[in-house]
């Protein structure tokens, strides 16, 4: 029998991070040498950022992306949940850096000032936030004249067996009467929210794409040191169960041992140019 997952700790999307904060977050979360650099780039460009503007960064984490944003000429401030991440993130930056860092609930008033935000953007996030708080918020601290909400996300190919194997769990999850969560789709929601409440949506853009080696068995592993699966929390027995089918299922389908894959994930920038408004009003 396979160890179920960690106990529950609390609501899904506000589970704590801490825990994670250091080496084994960056393993899971990091990318090849180049790319996050790539992708701050990118997000400059994407939102039109010049001198003197503000970046506001969603779940900062330790800064994979964050410290490359966090340099002039734009100015940044990073928010987390998490202060072991940021503490980690604050490492990072070089010495003298004028980068700011707030530990802050998403969910909750950013503690940021109204209409003083360029680009408010967020890495493999936005699906664990409240969408309407996040585009409320989003409205409320963005540039009168023009601000832009940009989202990052991780695009694997159908074939990966990360994408096999959390199709599996789904269907896994579904069959024991749990709902689990499209993140995918919650990602979809927030251009969608953001354009309703007055942004026109702008066309995506990949990033940078590179090869990845993935082993079924660590991806398993992974899965066994988190608190959810799919966004829901299974009760021990059934999540011990899941996990047991899903294992069953890497030998079926990869063999024993199952064998890495080399697969290929890229980065993909999507956002939304907020409403224009008049300075003092929503």
């Amino acid at each position: 029998m396979t160890a179920p997952l960690k106990p529950d700790r609390g609501p899904l999307d506000r589970v704590s991070f801490d825990e994670q904060a250091g080496e084994v977050f960056d393993a899971r979360a990091g990318f090849p040498d180049g790319v996050a650099e790539r992708i701050a780039a990118a997000v400059l460009d994407y939102a039109g950022v010049v001198p003197g503007d503000l970046i506001v960064e969603i779940g900062a984490g330790t800064g994979l992306i964050g410290q490359w944003l966090a340099r002039p000429p734009a100015r940044y401030l990073g928010l987390d949940r998490s202060q072991p991440m940021l503490d980690r993130f604050v490492a990072r930056l070089p010495a003298g850096s004028h980068a700011r860092l707030r530990q802050a609930d998403a969910d909750q008033r950013w503690p940021v000032e109204d209409g003083t935000a360029r680009v408010i953007f967020g890495s493999r996030v936005f699906q664990l936030l409240d969408l309407a708080q996040l585009v409320q918020e989003a409205n409320r601290v963005g540039c009168p004249d023009r601000a832009v909400l940009v989202q990052g996300r991780l695009e694997r190919r159908p074939d990966s067996p990360k994408v096999l194997l959390r199709r599996r769990m789904h269907e896994l999850l579904r069959a024991n009467g749990l709902t689990p969560r499209p993140a995918g789709r919650l990602l979809q929601q927030v251009l969608e929210r953001a354009a309703a409440a007055g942004g026109t949506v702008l066309p995506p853009v990949t990033v940078a794409a590179w090869p990845h080696v993935v082993r079924p068995d660590d991806v398993l592993d992974e899965w066994r040191q988190k608190y959810s699966m799919g966004g829901v929390t299974p009760p021990a027995p059934v999540a011990a169960a899941i996990l047991d089918q899903l294992a069953d299922w890497v030998a079926q389908t990869f063999g024993q041992p199952a064998e890495p894959v080399t697969t290929e994930e890229s980065y993909v920038l999507e956002g939304v140019q907020l409403r224009p408004r008049k300075e003092g009003h929503e």
